[in-house]
């Protein structure tokens, strides 16, 4: 058998292998895991390919496997102990990157930015705004800062804060002069039933938060009423089963003009405020 022979069988058997494992995409993985490690055509390359194939049956995520992912157009470095960015998401990065949202020349704050996602690609389509990424994790840390330097080239001015959000005063620097919030922090209930490659593959902090999945979330709108201008806008992403909650602990004195959209699978898992103006304000 010839390597270009060989390389067929496998494929065949990679797909057969792929569907029997319960794997959700398996012609998108397979194109993704083939791209990564049968480019070259060897021997070796065969051998790497069904490694990878035999991790991806383990329903280890597809990023941790390739080592990286395509998000709004960047490839964004990842892997074991952080969490994979969806596609899904670049909705939200398209609604902050409108300057009916962020103004020219505007400050925006990304938390819980894992490997800076929405941070980077906010900044690469805004280079005029400055971008801060806050997240508390240090192998989160490690990927989110080769990721701003690795993309150098295309952001704007993008900084880097180390910070537990649920620390007093995290965030003190940014009080009131902040144009946009923008987060995609954990937001599962324990009682959700996920696919393996959320449950146990994927840092619990970054999945899991409180009983109902809304605790950072409750933090992070008293957070990001304290850093925005009256005006300012608070983008949140969370399950598709919380929309009304999440409108609901955002109604009140801080938020108005309160709404949810959909992200590209057109599920309602984005949410949006703007900061109110207080009594005295202009």
């Amino acid at each position: 058998m010839t390597t270009a022979e060989r390389i067929r069988s496998v494929h065949d058997a990679a797909r057969a292998r792929l569907a029997e494992a319960g794997v959700w995409d398996v012609e998108g993985d397979l194109a993704a895991l083939r791209e990564r490690f049968l480019a070259g055509g060897a021997a070796a390359d065969v051998a790497r390919f069904e490694a990878a194939v035999a991790e991806r049956c383990r329903r280890i995520p597809l990023g941790h496997i390739t080592g990286s992912v395509d998000f709004d157009g960047l490839e964004l470095v990842v892997g074991s102990g952080v969490f994979v960015p969806r596609h899904e998401s670049t909705a939200l990065v398209a609604w902050a990157a409108d300057e009916r949202t962020l103004p020219r020349g505007g400050v925006a704050l990304d938390l819980c930015s894992g490997v800076g996602a929405l941070g980077i690609a906010l900044s690469r389509r805004r280079p005029d705004a400055k971008v801060t990424c806050v997240e508390r994790d240090d192998t989160c840390l490690q990927y989110l800062r080769r990721n701003v330097a690795r993309h150098e080239a295309v952001l704007g001015e993008v900084a880097v804060h180390a910070a537990d959000l649920t620390d007093p005063g995290c965030l003190d620097a940014y009080d009131g002069g902040t144009d946009l919030v923008v987060a995609n922090p954990p937001y599962v209930s324990p009682e959700v039933r996920l696919l393996p490659e959320w449950s146990e593959h994927q840092p619990r902090a970054a999945v899991y938060s409180g009983a109902d999945g809304l605790d950072l979330i409750r933090r992070i709108a008293v957070l990001a009423a304290a850093a925005l201008r009256p005006g300012g806008r608070l983008a949140l992403e969370h399950d598709r089963a919380q929309p009304e909650q999440v409108r609901a602990l955002l109604r009140g004195d801080a938020f108005d003009d309160v709404t949810t959209f959909v992200d590209t699978a057109g599920e309602p898992r984005i949410t949006v405020a703007r900061r109110a103006h207080q009594e005295g304000t202009p």
